[in-house]
């Protein structure tokens, strides 16, 4: 027994010296460097945080942690936060960055065992030669049509580097970045894009391909619709993923550019907020989310405008509502614009609403007035026909109907 205690406080002691040591230990340095501050930054999506302050010491910038950093993509910034250089931190997280040219890649030297390091450099390098390229040759399409097919090739030889980066280890962070680059059609978009991997958040791709993938959808909140839920299922078991899509999607249709894509907000609060399990979202949230869904169905275009004053006793082929507050510069100038159009259309009239009022709250939330001026344009029955638009556009919908 008394051995055993000696082997114990032994070996407890000869692990000591270890528990200081550093596991991440990033050196990087540069020519031309000039700062003495700078910002080490993780990714969320197109977001950065900033993780650490780091000075430049013995002339180089230094970054040392205890604890290991989560796989992904990294970015250093000056101290005024304008980016110097992403770095790819895989499992190997003791190296150092040489650098003679920031805006060469192929000038990065990379020393330590850090392979995956090494390798996204090269990558990057051939990203932006290859995106150089196909720039060019796109703004040559109207007199060279042989540039589509110029630019076909770049991207099957940009694939073909890629992969002949890979490395053995299918699950290494490289192997991920790799093949989530890859670029496809819209009929195969998402398919070498990992979505049930967390490690995706942590650099902005996910967030480009979102906004191209859905800009580029057919504007049908049925659609639209159909391919959240087809997106937000590929995410399998991913919590992380899952919640970062739903919040994506919620801030993207909160406020859409198309008026009649109600319906996805709608679709996001009854489907998953008020069903599915999220961190960080309290019940009172979930409730006024609720609140703005029940509202927006009776404010759907082609839905009758809920009664306000005298609006239903109206008697006119188009009513233009603007809700404004009489403080607002932007609201006098639209009414102006308003004025100008009734007296080229004598068959609109326009019904004015102050929400500087006692009923201001269930105003604002009743007609979901975002901001002032608010202008809502219905035809003689008092249904929606456009909304969320300006002064200027009243018009284009009267000329359209």
């Amino acid at each position: 027994m008394i051995n055993r205690i000696i082997k114990f406080w032994t070996l407890l002691f000869l692990m000591i010296p270890f528990w200081g040591i550093s596991q991440v230990d990033i050196k990087i340095s540069f020519d031309n460097q000039q700062d003495s501050v700078f910002y080490f930054c993780k990714y969320r999506g197109s977001k950065t945080i900033v993780i650490d302050t780091l000075k430049t010491v013995e002339n180089q910038i230094k970054y040392k942690n205890k604890t290991k950093l989560p796989e992904g993509i990294y970015l250093l910034t000056n101290d005024k936060n304008f980016p110097l250089i992403e770095v790819l931190v895989s499992k190997k997280q003791k190296f150092s960055l040489t650098i003679n040219d920031l805006e060469d890649l192929n000038s990065v030297k990379v020393k330590g065992r850090a392979k995956e390091t090494e390798l996204y450099y090269k990558l990057m390098a051939k990203v932006r030669e290859t995106d150089a390229n196909i720039k060019v040759l796109e703004s040559e399409n109207e007199y060279n049509p042989d540039n589509l097919r110029k630019i076909d090739s770049l991207k099957k030889d940009l694939d073909s580097f890629g992969n002949s980066l890979k490395i053995k280890k299918k699950d290494s962070f490289i192997n991920l970045v790799i093949n989530s680059m890859k670029r496809h059609g819209m009929h195969d978009y998402w398919e070498d894009f990992p979505l049930d991997d967390a490690r995706i958040l942590t650099y902005p791709l996910i967030d480009n391909k979102l906004e191209t993938y859905f800009d580029n959808l057919y504007n049908d909140a049925v659609t639209i619709n159909a391919e959240i839920d087809k997106l937000i299922a590929k995410t399998g078991d991913c919590v992380e993923v899952r919640d970062y899509l739903i919040w994506y999607f919620y801030r993207k249709y909160y406020s859409p550019k198309y008026m009649n894509l109600d319906d996805v907000y709608i679709h996001l609060v009854d489907e998953y907020f008020l069903k599915v399990e999220m961190e960080n979202v309290s019940e009172s949230v979930i409730n006024l989310m609720a609140d703005r869904a029940n509202y927006l169905e009776n404010l759907k275009i082609g839905a009758k405008l809920p009664e306000i004053g005298n609006l239903y006793s109206i008697n006119a082929s188009y009513i233009t509502v603007i809700f404004y507050d009489k403080t607002c510069h932007k609201c006098a100038q639209e009414g102006r614009i308003l004025e100008e159009i009734r007296s080229r259309h004598p068959e609109m009239v326009i019904f004015p609403v102050e929400v500087n009022s006692t009923d201001i709250k269930n105003l604002l939330a009743k007609y979901d007035i975002q901001t002032t001026p608010m202008i809502y344009v219905l035809d003689s029955k008092k249904q929606i026909i456009a909304k969320r638009l300006s002064a200027k556009q009243v018009e284009l919908v009267l000329n359209m109907d």
